[in-house]
């Protein structure tokens, strides 16, 4: 029988921490109704929300140590990174032409960070739940990385403004590996969006973070696999 999340903690970066470009009239604002809120209380759910805007995968386990020391208490983590971890520093990329550039987390280092943070949460008697990322929208993401900056110089070292969705999306799938490996209980929200017909209109105008319609999406979707979860009497291991 499915054992049933009752409290769950989110390590994540900026999309889980339901940050919406131009929310409340701010640059970036967190959204009221974003999905975790719109799912915890569908599903009757304590969320304990600890993501960050810009967190890496390294800022998270070193949040999720400090977490699990000082007693935090639940049953079940969602565990969310690789949008940040897989960005360059691009002012960097402009100014030094003639050298190796590494994006912030290299990818090796990325799966090692993330498997050590399902053995934390297994360790401490938390299941530990992955989640894959939603698909940026190159073009909006490429003016955004590329604003105030040499955007030909940029394309040029890219090869194409696509490498950065492609880019993206093997950190996506590592994080499905692990899954896979680990048997870890996985919510698939990469499918869910490219399974969508235009997916680009639930992102915002910088290319990567949903926007409000994108977290409607994503409660839908949270919603939908915890309820076939409990349907199908999925062990959440």
């Amino acid at each position: 029988m499915i054992q049933r999340v009752k409290t769950l903690a989110v390590w994540g970066d900026s999309i889980l921490k339901g940050i919406v470009q131009g929310y409340g009239g701010k640059r970036f604002g967190i959204c009221d109704e974003n999905c975790l809120k719109i799912a915890g209380e569908e599903l009757g759910i304590s969320v304990i929300n600890h993501c960050y805007f810009g967190g890496t995968i390294t800022k998270g386990k070193s949040i999720m140590t400090r977490d699990i020391e000082s007693g935090i208490e639940c049953d079940s983590a969602i565990i969310e990174f690789g949008g940040n971890d897989c960005n360059y520093n691009w002012k960097e990329v402009c100014a030094q032409r003639d050298v190796h550039h590494e994006p912030y987390t290299p990818l090796k280092e990325f799966i090692a960070h993330m498997q050590d943070m399902i053995n934390l949460a297994r360790n401490n008697n938390i299941r530990p739940i992955l989640m894959t990322l939603p698909p940026l929208e190159p073009d909006r993401y490429f003016k955004t990385i590329s604003h105030s900056l040499d955007d030909a110089y940029i394309l040029e070292w890219l090869g194409d403004a696509h490498y950065l969705y492609r880019w993206q999306e093997m950190y996506s799938l590592e994080a499905a590996k692990l899954a896979l490996k680990n048997n870890c209980f996985m919510i698939d929200m990469r499918k869910a969006f490219l399974a969508e017909h235009n997916y680009q209109r639930l992102i915002c105008e910088d290319g990567i973070h949903p926007n409000e319609e994108g977290h409607r999406f994503m409660a839908d979707v949270l919603i939908e696999v915890t309820k076939e979860a409990r349907r199908d009497h999925v062990k959440i291991a």
